[in-house]
């Protein structure tokens, strides 16, 4: 019932596309609108990736020796930055040389428009100015947006993304990745031990249910995914972090919520035989390079 109240309070096209997402007869979202963009709870609150890296690097500082990034003259990487250029926008203000990524639902044309730019761009340059000061003005920056980010319409394993990468990012991208280990080897391929990354993954079932595990450990992920599709990987905790170690990048996982009291349903052997409480029961995790 949560769900449906949730789904019914959202735009009509909006609601559409996450029917479309979870079903595994359809998975085909409709192609973005402008109009659905600043509609969408979600992607039009652009400052949010500034305030999420605020709390993600918070967590980190607490945790580790971590050092908040420095986007000045680096060229950046995201791995799927959805149709608003993720944490393009907030590179290119702090001064990024460059800002790459790889999105199957990009559309240039779409970003670059006037109706973005006016209702989604304008005011996120206000807050931009607010966060870090007034750095540029709203035109220098529209120019750089253009000018400065290259965005793939493509998986990112498939993106023709070479070179060195100073900072690597993502946010909620990896649980939905199949298979993950081709976009982590790509990551190693344009990672040095210099390189700084930091990853937002976010294991639970990605529904508004009272727990986030619900519906999750009573069954094997291949049945998961036959019965509700393609969503999410049902990778763990551990398994992100062997992957990384696999590829040859030195990383550290650091929990940032936990919530073994969520879960009440019955949990099938096979999740019993593979991972302990922690693996199960960690929410969300940052991923995130070893060095300062």
């Amino acid at each position: 019932m949560r769900l449906l109240r949730h789904l019914a309070s959202l735009p009509p096209r909006e609601t559409w596309r996450l029917v479309r997402r979870r079903l595994p007869v359809l998975r085909n979202a409709p192609p973005w609108t402008a109009a659905d963009l600043l509609a969408s709870v979600k992607h039009r609150q652009g400052v949010r990736f500034a305030e999420l890296l605020l709390r993600q690097e918070a967590i980190l500082t607490r945790e580790t020796n971590w050092k908040p990034l420095d986007f000045e003259a680096v060229r950046v990487v995201e791995i799927g930055c959805g149709p608003l250029a993720g944490y393009g926008p907030l590179a290119v203000f702090r001064g990024a040389a460059s800002y790459e990524s790889a999105e199957p639902e990009w559309d240039p044309d779409l970003f670059t428009g006037g109706k973005i730019a006016q209702e989604y761009l304008y005011p996120l340059h206000a807050d931009f100015c607010a966060l870090y000061g007034p750095r540029m003005d709203f035109e220098t920056f529209r120019t750089a947006l253009r000018e400065k980010i290259a965005v793939h319409c493509s998986g990112f394993e498939a993106a023709p993304i070479g070179g060195q990468a100073d900072i690597v990012l993502s946010q909620s991208c990896m649980e939905h990745v199949f298979p993950l280990e081709a976009t982590i080897d790509k990551l190693a391929e344009i990672q040095t031990p210099q390189t700084r990354f930091l990853h937002l993954v976010d294991f639970g079932n990605h529904y508004l249910t009272p727990s986030p595990f619900e519906g999750l450990y009573e069954q094997p992920p291949e049945a998961y995914i036959a019965r509700r599709g393609k969503a999410i990987n049902m990778l763990r905790s551990s398994d992100i972090l062997t992957l990384f170690e696999n590829s040859g990048i030195p990383a550290r996982m650091i929990p940032s919520r936990v919530v073994p009291d969520a879960y009440s349903g019955t949990i099938h052997a096979w999740w019993r035989e593979r991972y302990d409480d922690e693996a199960l029961f960690t929410q969300l995790a940052l991923v995130a390079s070893t060095g300062e």
